[in-house]
């Protein structure tokens, strides 16, 4: 089965064909910053995902040309007038975390362009990373007086701690060769076959047997 979703949300599309399932952010702005409404709807179709047969493995990528995200959008935090707005941000980046991280099906991030904070988090919540070779991932939340809680728990899990620490405390960013020998990628393909390569390996996943994977699954994220 086919199909393709383009009026579940104006920032985000869903293409569904042998078994995965590409979720693309197509906010027109190319870096693909996260408001809270795009949280939520990214956890709510997540989820739509999650109890679709028809999907056995979910791929996530900011598009063609496109940077996976530069994190959280702080043009709207900004806006923020008191700590009851905080907490519901802080609220939705956990939720939407925990729903990457909780759902029965693998998930695959295809990385081009910047990964940042929120994005790259969104990153390591993931199954599995393909990098593009012009990929930057950065953890950039103490130059900008941030507590990265979160990432340094999640990086602390993947990479180990010198890794962790060495990211979190120079701020600097990790370019593909580097991101693939500290393990924060899978592996690295060319920008123009990074969807395609994403795609290859969920529908791979996607053909093994959904019971075995879906039982699997959250077992090894529980810790996470």
């Amino acid at each position: 089965m086919e199909s393709a979703i383009s009026d579940v949300s104006p920032t985000l599309t869903i293409e569904i064909a042998a078994r995965a399932a590409l979720v693309e952010f197509s906010r027109a702005h190319r870096q693909n910053p996260f408001s809270q409404a795009r949280m939520r709807e990214l956890g709510g179709i997540l989820r739509a995902l999650d109890a679709n047969d028809d999907v056995g493995c979910i791929v996530l990528t900011g598009g063609n040309g496109r940077s996976f995200s530069a994190g959280g959008d702080f043009h709207e935090v900004s806006t923020f007038t008191g700590g009851d707005e905080v907490n519901n941000w802080i609220d939705d980046i956990t939720n939407l975390y925990t729903t990457i991280a909780g759902i029965s099906k693998p998930v695959v991030a295809a990385i081009d362009g910047y990964a940042i904070g929120l994005g790259l988090q969104i990153a390591l919540c993931c199954d599995y990373r393909v990098g593009s070779d012009a990929c930057q991932l950065v953890m950039p939340e103490l130059r900008m007086g941030i507590a990265c809680n979160f990432g340094g728990f999640m990086l602390e899990k993947i990479v180990g701690r010198s890794v962790m620490q060495a990211m979190l405390f120079t701020a600097e960013g990790w370019n593909a060769q580097r991101a693939l020998e500290d393990r924060l990628l899978h592996e690295v393909a060319p920008a123009s076959k990074l969807v395609s390569r994403a795609l290859e390996q969920a529908r791979k996943i996607g053909s093994w047997t959904s019971q075995a994977v879906q039982g699997t699954r959250p077992n090894i994220n529980a810790a996470f």
